[in-house]
Formats: structure tokens, C-alpha cells, sequence
């Protein structure tokens, strides 16, 4: 539980997201509209998301197709979208032990030295054409090194996070 509260959500972040809510629903009417989603998820300093990612998070709030939000829906898809934020940086802080001076996390590669390097610290001997297959099996691009991206797949596909 992160900083006291209850589910996923600190106090802070439900209190946050109820002022939201109630300044979008001036009417009282319980539900606001499925347009202003974005509106609080941005307001929020949650992250943008692509437009076929919002057709499916908009589909997935309401499946019925109202065009409505209820505050507990509200909260539930905003608390999935803190956790999914909560782990992006949690697999960031692994992917900085493989590149440790990387500034620029979304753009950095992990190398097959990169790999040795961290392999010899831990005190594991792993052949090169090991760890060269780690490589190739993470890298989607074809690049001959591993993004950020294919490490976030590989960590979240382990079940890692």
C-alpha cells in the first residue's frame, strides 16, 4: 500500500480523483461523460496513451456504450492505470542496473557487454553465446540489442512484474 489508503489508491490520489469527478458532474448526477476521460486522466499527470489504446480503455469503462462514467468505475480504471505506471518505473529501475549512466531510459540499448558486465558483478559465468541468445530472444527490432520496450515485454511476459 502506497503512502496509507485503501486498494491501489493512496487517500491522496482518491481525494484528487473525487474532486475531479465532482467538478466535472456540476449536475450531481453521479456519472460524467465517457468523453471527459481523458480530460482527468491528463488533469491526473497519468500518462497519454495512444487513440487505438483509448478506444479500448473507453471500451473497457463502458461496454455498454452510454457514453457514461460512475465515480467507481472512474476509480477503478485510474487505479489500473497508477499501477500500470507504478510498475513501467519499477521496470525502469531494473533496466538502469543493466544501463546505469543512461539519461534517456526510452531510448537506451542493452548490449551483449552490457549483459557480461552485470553477469560477472552478480558473479555468474555465463558463455557469451548465452547470454548473446538472451539478447536475440529480447530483441524484437532486430536491432542486436535489447530497448527499453522489448525489456518491459520480457519482464512483464516472466511475470516478473
Amino acid at each position: 500500500m502506497k503512502g496509507g489508503g485503501i486498494g491501489n489508491m493512496t487517500y491522496e490520489q482518491r481525494d484528487e480523483l473525487r474532486e475531479l469527478f465532482d467538478t466535472v458532474d456540476q449536475q450531481c448526477r453521479g456519472y460524467i461523460p465517457i468523453s471527459r476521460l481523458p480530460e482527468i486522466v491528463r488533469a491526473l499527470g497519468l500518462e497519454e496513451a495512444s487513440p487505438e489504446t483509448w478506444v479500448r480503455w473507453k471500451a473497457s469503462v463502458d461496454p455498454e456504450g452510454t457514453g457514461r462514467l460512475g465515480y467507481e468505475k472512474l476509480e477503478d480504471f485510474i487505479s489500473l492505470r497508477y499501477d500500470e505506471m507504478d510498475q513501467k518505473q519499477e521496470i525502469m529501475n531494473a533496466f538502469r542496473l543493466f544501463k546505469p549512466e543512461a539519461r534517456d531510459i526510452e531510448n537506451a540499448k542493452i548490449t551483449l557487454a552490457d549483459l557480461k558486465r552485470v553477469s560477472a558483478h552478480l558473479g555468474e559465468n555465463i558463455p557469451d553465446d548465452e547470454l548473446q541468445e538472451m539478447v536475440n530472444i529480447a530483441d524484437i527490432d532486430n536491432s542486436g540489442s535489447v530497448g527499453f520496450t522489448d525489456f518491459m515485454r520480457v519482464m512483464r511476459k516472466s511475470g516478473l512484474f
